[in-house]
């Protein structure tokens, strides 16, 4: 019960942050000590419920036959492939409809996974479950050196950070043993088409070496739409871990 009343609260929430528009009628209630916490909740809730539960946010675009987390994996779990891989199936197109170029490499952050994905219809509820943030897709020039230091970000943090385009091999000590971006060794001095998000091109996570980025465009998508559209593309989703980041064991 206390996981459903979050998740409308969040949803309801995002609803009132990201809709000026929204016509909402109040009426004035007295919070006491005789109301319940799930009470005052409610009360906050309540103006959106039948707007939730009547908009399009519970129609299914997808189903799962299984339960997903971004904590089922040590260095790659399945959600943060998930991000990962949808945002290059989505994002893709669009930077190459305006560059002629492809996106090399994608990294998001786990933190910004926000929920699991249930066994069972997939709809926009989840997808606002998963990212209730308003973070917006970005793509940044990076040169090889640069690369680099995410690599090394990502080898010291030992979290399933999504992360598309980069194959990390490690040894038994964590080091560093075979480095690949799509197949080909880095080249240090090239430049690299990499994805992520206005949030962490801020340095969130202390990713500070996107600050380093030698060119940046907004792909004017929101992480969340990411995702809709992701779901909207398939029937059955499947995901799974993998080599994109592992320990040798």
């Amino acid at each position: 019960m206390k996981k459903c009343f979050f998740s409308i609260f969040l949803i309801a929430a995002t609803l009132f942050l990201g809709c000026n528009q929204t016509n909402i009628n109040f009426n004035n209630k007295l919070l006491d000590h005789d109301i319940s916490e799930d009470s005052i909740i409610n009360i906050f809730i309540e103006p959106y419920t039948k707007q939730i539960i009547g908009s399009d946010l519970n129609i299914r675009l997808a189903y799962s036959s299984k339960k997903y987390s971004k904590k089922d994996g040590e260095l790659n779990s399945t959600l943060s492939n998930l991000f990962a891989d949808a945002t290059f199936k989505v994002c893709n197109p669009i930077y190459n409809k305006i560059s002629n170029e492809n996106i090399d490499v994608v990294l998001l952050n786990m933190g910004g996974i926000r929920s699991i994905i249930s066994k069972g219809e997939i709809s926009k509820k989840t997808a606002f479950e998963l990212m209730p943030f308003e973070n917006q897709v970005l793509l940044l020039k990076l040169k090889g050196d640069i690369i680099m230091e995410m690599v090394e970000y990502l080898i010291r943090e030992k979290k399933s950070h999504p992360i598309y385009g980069l194959q990390i091999q490690l040894d038994q000590n964590y080091n560093l043993k075979n480095l690949n971006v799509n197949g080909n060794e880095l080249d240090l001095n090239s430049f690299y088409n990499v994805a992520t998000t206005d949030y962490l091109l801020k340095g969130g996570d202390n990713m500070n070496f996107f600050a380093k980025n030698s060119k940046t465009f907004d792909l004017e998508i929101k992480m969340r739409d990411v995702l809709i559209k992701y779901f909207q593309s398939i029937d059955t989703l499947i995901l799974r871990t993998d080599k994109r980041f592992f320990k040798n064991e």
